[in-house]
């Protein structure tokens, strides 16, 4: 087939080759007769480990008790590892549907042909992977042990290491510094605070500073701005109990009324650790990953984007993954794997089941009289 295209001054004709048929991949027979034994070899396999391996099942269930810890099935657990770093809104909606529209957003945003279908496709596909690999695997496991706050406790007990008895005290539980006599002091104190956080929850709880201002829109009104005292209870505009009073819209519908924040507030240290921190570094990370592969020169084309995050995000899914099932023990603390409970064989958490020997009781509510089974 001959397709035109016009150039600067003349026209240029160039032709797309027919291609043979041992230079295509059909759909049938080529993709679905291999999808169809793999379906079959893997149904075999599955069969034959139920055949002889019991499903590690627990007892039937009682409402009056809960296993400790109480985990979702494995191909959920990044999910729920996601629940124990952010609000459950994020990390159970928000943060999956954005993820799931971005993967198909792909093909839309990559359109380039060149290499299309091929493993490792570009010139630095493979230095590009193993470094998003690294990348990714050195800041979840950072971000995951500094959420909880193991960077501090380790910090401690670091005189441990040569035999001392002694313990450190982690720089963001130190008292007076000898800084904050300087001009500008309380400000770098407040950076010191910031810069050796225990955990993102200690923004919300921990994580003091104050100014003074002329005017407090929060719940204070000692003229100084506080954090986190003055930030949590943020009125809303128009909520009905602030600059404007009005009585509680008792007259409105109820889908309007629950729509409508009378008395709304916001709770800006609760949203900064459970909204915007998380989605800082769920972005920022990312992104800053592109931009150092663009200055080392690895990252030239869309698709060398494309594979970063694609290999960036596998990798975070599967370490989420790991980590729920192997690491987090009873609270859903984090725990070396050994010390993870085993709900089969401790019967302190597994669920309670009546012994087979017990007889089925039941009364007659009509005479009052019981029998046995």
């Amino acid at each position: 087939m001959a397709v035109a295209t016009q150039g600067a001054g003349a026209t240029r004709e160039s032709v797309r080759q027919k291609r043979e048929r041992e230079q295509e991949l059909l759909v049938w027979p080529d993709l679905v007769f291999i999808e169809f034994i793999a379906a079959v070899l893997f149904t075999l396999t599955f069969v034959i480990l139920s055949t002889f391996i019991n499903a590690p099942l627990l007892n039937i269930a009682n409402s009056n008790i809960t296993p400790n810890p109480s985990k979702a099935p494995w191909y959920f657990m990044n999910l729920q590892e996601l629940l124990l770093h952010m609000d459950a809104g994020l990390a159970g909606v928000i943060v999956p549907t954005v993820l799931l529209i971005g993967l198909m957003v792909i093909p839309y945003v990559d359109r380039s042909n060149d290499g299309q279908g091929g493993w490792f496709a570009t010139p630095n596909a493979i230095r590009i992977t193993v470094f998003s690999l690294v990348w990714a695997s050195v800041w979840t496991v950072w971000l995951i042990l500094w959420d909880n706050s193991s960077h501090a406790r380790i910090y401690e007990r670091l005189p441990m290491l040569w035999g001392s008895d002694t313990r450190w005290e982690w720089p963001g539980h130190k008292g007076a510094l000898f800084f904050e006599d300087w001009p500008g002091g309380n400000f770098l104190r407040v950076i010191w605070d910031f810069v050796f956080l225990d955990n993102r929850i200690a923004i919300r709880d921990n994580w003091q500073w104050s100014m003074p201002v002329p005017f407090q829109p929060g719940s204070g009104t000692d003229g100084h701005l506080d954090w986190p005292r003055d930030f949590k209870e943020v009125p809303l505009p128009l909520n009905g109990t602030w600059i404007w009073n009005w009585g509680d819209p008792g007259w409105m519908p109820g889908w309007l009324r629950r729509l409508y924040p009378y008395d709304g507030h916001l709770d800006i240290p609760a949203i900064t650790a459970e909204y915007v921190v998380p989605i800082i570094v769920m972005v920022g990370l990312p992104a800053l990953m592109i931009w150092v592969l663009m200055k080392l020169g690895w990252a030239h084309t869309v698709r060398d984007a494309m594979i970063a995050l694609f290999t960036g995000f596998i990798l975070v899914y599967f370490a989420l993954t790991i980590v729920g099932v192997a690491f987090r023990g009873k609270g859903q603390n984090l725990v070396p794997f050994w010390k993870v409970p085993n709900l089969e064989n401790n019967p302190s958490i597994q669920r309670y089941a009546p012994p087979p020997e017990t007889p089925l009781v039941f009364a007659d509510r009509g005479r009052g009289a019981e029998g046995h089974g």
